[in-house]
């Protein structure tokens, strides 16, 4: 593809791949759309999309039928088509991106439209809340400024500190409670974060005879669990619960919703904003201070 693209474009030695998967490649159009003129967004993904059609498919056929014949191949069965037409990408590692999407395999969009692959926005082990806005943030990032996405990450921050403890605690499966419970000390070290809150919630409703209100999590079970703050009544850094945290456990006002925000939604945020040297804060210039 590179050989190709240098000697259509009449450049030298230009990497024109910009990222590559087991099955797909990601290429820089930048150099034909300069070389085009083309300024208006539809008809610059007409353009590519034309482009790519007339020229990187035919190419791309003719490669893979010498390497068909080359291998001595029954039959030439290895396809590959243009799938989608981006104006923007960012990518955080190994099959970790986002791309502004104007066309998937054909199908043009009036607006640009996330695709995410490996961000914690299409992870079910992210909180529900913080999926929907980390997508939202997403969309901030790649069509509008840093400032813009400083000030959704403040006003979500607002908006996070009230929310229930079921909205903003982690999702996840529980396996191990047999294997890491402890009779003397509930678990026993080692133990991962959920699997520790799993054990000190079914201790508690157990000293506290609560056992035929709330069902004890078990094997297997789905749970949310969220960070505490010290000291709290089962002095412990986390709980985790089947589906609500129950009033008689006296936690609600223990939760550690700093740690929450952080962790659930601004590190993943971060990490975005780092590839693109954005800050998730507004930073104090010298400006600032004389003002």
């Amino acid at each position: 593809m590179n050989e190709y693209l240098n000697k259509l474009l009449k450049t030298n030695n230009i990497d024109y791949v910009i990222a590559s998967d087991t099955d797909s490649i990601y290429v820089n159009m930048e150099g034909l759309v300069n070389a085009s003129g083309v300024t208006d967004e539809n008809e610059i993904v007409d353009m590519i999309d034309k482009f790519c059609d007339q020229k990187i498919q035919k190419m791309i056929d003719t490669s893979y039928h010498k390497l068909a014949e080359y291998m001595s191949a029954y039959q030439q069965k290895m396809f590959m088509k243009r799938e989608t037409i981006a104006n923007k990408g960012i990518w955080r590692g190994k099959k970790m991106y986002i791309l502004n999407a104007w066309d998937i395999e054909g199908v043009r969009f009036n607006e640009p439209q996330l695709k995410i692959q490996g961000i914690e926005a299409v992870r079910s082990s992210t909180p529900k809340a913080c999926r929907t806005n980390i997508k939202n943030a997403l969309e901030i990032i790649m069509n509008k400024d840093e400032q813009s996405i400083q000030k959704f990450i403040v006003d979500f921050k607002q908006k996070f500190m009230s929310l229930p403890f079921e909205d903003i605690a982690f999702p996840r499966g529980v396996k191990g409670l047999e294997k890491y419970s402890d009779r003397d000390s509930v678990y026993i070290s080692g133990t991962p974060i959920h699997v520790k809150g799993s054990l000190l919630y079914n201790n508690f409703i157990t000293k506290q005879n609560l056992s035929k209100k709330y069902r004890a999590i078990g094997e297997g079970d789905k749970i949310k669990f969220a960070y505490l703050k010290m000291p709290n009544p089962i002095h412990n850094t986390v709980i985790s619960v089947p589906e609500e945290l129950p009033d008689e456990l006296g936690l609600q006002k223990y939760v550690d919703y700093d740690i929450q925000f952080q962790k659930t939604f601004l590190d993943p945020i971060t990490s975005i904003l780092d590839v693109i040297g954005w800050s998730a804060r507004k930073r104090a210039t010298l400006v600032d201070l004389f003002n």
